[in-house]
């Protein structure tokens, strides 16, 4: 797979994180309490190692981005990640879809949320 990532989502991530560039930015798709794996939500994570099951791409800068193999089904070849700051939130796209329009980053210093649970 191949992800390009717009600069102002470049900048945005750094800003929230400026360990990132020595680590990798997970794509993470979170079944967790959404009832049926194709209902799944996408979100970025912050990793300093990935797992055997992990899979990098390749990128147009200088950032190490990676996924799940099991959910490779869920994406396009081709993908894009870009910044909302009306929201401060990220897009996962690609030239047919929209995974997901309003995208968190979790830092390492964060604990990522389950997306789908219901508070």
């Amino acid at each position: 797979m191949k992800i390009a990532v717009t600069e102002a989502a470049y900048k945005a991530l750094v800003k929230q994180s400026p360990t990132l560039v020595n680590h990798y930015l997970m794509i993470q798709y979170d079944i967790d309490g959404c009832g049926c794996v194709v209902s799944g939500v996408t979100k970025l994570v912050e990793k300093d190692m990935l797992l055997s099951t992990d899979i990098l791409a390749s990128t147009n800068i200088n950032l190490q981005v990676a996924y799940e193999k099991q959910y490779d089904w869920v994406y396009d070849e081709e993908m894009m990640i870009d910044f909302l700051p009306s929201t401060n939130t990220f897009q996962l796209k690609s030239s047919n879809q929209i995974i997901n329009p309003r995208m968190r980053f979790f830092p390492m210093t964060q604990k990522p949320e389950a997306c789908c649970r219901v508070k």
